[in-house]
């Protein structure tokens, strides 16, 4: 019996043993590859069960700001779809902030170019009642934004013009006419006549235009003038419209430039009949013209002190013929210039490549803020 009982507790006590050697997890040999990872307790929540408070911060991304154009844009366009205008101050607001657009897609200023857009936003700004978008739809049948350049259907838009804006209504009258007027070609003139002058209703819409303060038509009567040899009057058209447009003031600085010369030295008697040689032979008076002995007597009253010879000069071979030599219609157009004032006349053709206009008459509407 008492066997029985010792064989009993040994059993016992050898199944304890082997249940706590059981718990000890025995240690891993190290091989060089990191451990395994702790195993989830019941109290570790599972990224699941987290909640937006406890997750971690997702990291800012970079994004572009709009420029102030853009803002403005999107709230002239927020502005300008308000469901259901009122009237009053909110529907001219509308009215408003349309008219603005347009101008804008008109000129791809905050937004890429789309004449057709702004045909939308000029229909819409009228609809809500903007007066001066009637300059848009005139415009837009002139130049043709959305079809082929219409400027007969202009008209209604125009006679709408005259009640808000009547220099530029006549202005875009002017253009419309020139836009319908046929093709004229002109025949240079032998010797240097300044170029015809335009019909003068035609001339007297552009005349009240700028005198009632229309930029585009001051730029306009600039260019008249450079073509017909004025530049002292050019300038004075392009000074008048500086304040409001920058491209009249850089037409007004490029021409002050070109005028910008320095007084004529004092020539010898002897250089002046030189001079008075050349020209006769360049002219063909009391003698056959003759342009080769011109040219040479040019020189030599060049060197002997002749401002007006070395003007004169420099004209001729200032624009070659297509093999080089001297154009002889250019010489022929030469011929009766006068150089012995203090200022020599220009060369018109060149000046006016050189001269700008506004993108469209109806830049200078855009508020300053909305042009920079």
């Amino acid at each position: 019996m008492l066997r029985f009982i010792s064989r009993v507790i040994c059993c016992c006590l050898w199944l304890g043993s082997v249940q706590a050697a059981g718990s000890v997890q025995p240690e891993p040999a190290f091989d060089g590859s990191p451990p395994p990872p702790a195993p989830l307790r019941a109290a570790d929540p599972t990224p699941e069960t987290l909640s937006a408070t406890q997750l971690p911060p997702a990291p800012l991304q970079a994004r572009e700001q709009p420029s102030a154009l853009e803002a403005e844009v999107s709230r002239l366009r927020s502005r300008a779809l308000s469901v259901d205008p009122q009237p009053g101050r909110v529907a001219r607001e509308q009215a408003r902030a349309a008219w603005l657009l347009g101008l804008l897609y008109l000129h791809g200023l905050g937004v890429t170019a789309s004449p057709s857009e702004a045909a939308v936003w000029f229909e819409r700004a009228r609809a809500l009642g903007e007066p001066l978008a009637a300059a848009g739809l005139a415009w837009c049948e002139i130049d043709g934004c959305r079809t082929a350049p219409n400027p007969a259907a202009a008209q209604r838009w125009i006679t709408l013009l005259r009640r808000v804006d009547l220099p530029r209504a006549q202005y875009l009258q002017w253009l419309a006419d020139e836009r319908l007027s046929p093709l004229q070609l002109a025949t240079p003139g032998l010797r240097g006549e300044p170029a015809p002058a335009k019909p003068a209703s035609d001339r007297q819409l552009l005349l009240s235009a700028a005198r009632g303060g229309n930029v585009h038509a001051r730029i306009e009567l600039g260019f008249e003038s450079i073509s017909a040899n004025r530049p002292a009057e050019a300038l004075e058209h392009f000074r008048a419209a500086a304040p409001r447009s920058e491209a009249a003031s850089a037409n007004a600085a490029l021409l002050s430039e070109r005028l910008r010369v320095t007084p004529p030295a004092r020539s010898s008697a002897s250089a002046a009949d030189t001079f008075a040689r050349a020209q006769r032979n360049h002219r063909g008076e009391g003698q056959p013209a003759n342009f080769v002995e011109a040219i040479r007597l040019y020189r030599l009253a060049q060197n002997q002190g002749s401002e007006p010879a070395r003007r004169m000069l420099e004209l001729i071979f200032s624009r070659p013929g297509p093999d080089g030599q001297v154009d002889i219609a250019w010489m022929q157009q030469l011929a009766y210039l006068n150089l012995s004032g203090g200022a020599p006349a220009l060369d018109s053709t060149t000046v006016r490549r050189a001269l700008r206009r506004e993108p469209t008459p109806l830049f200078d509407m855009l508020p300053a803020y909305l042009r920079k």
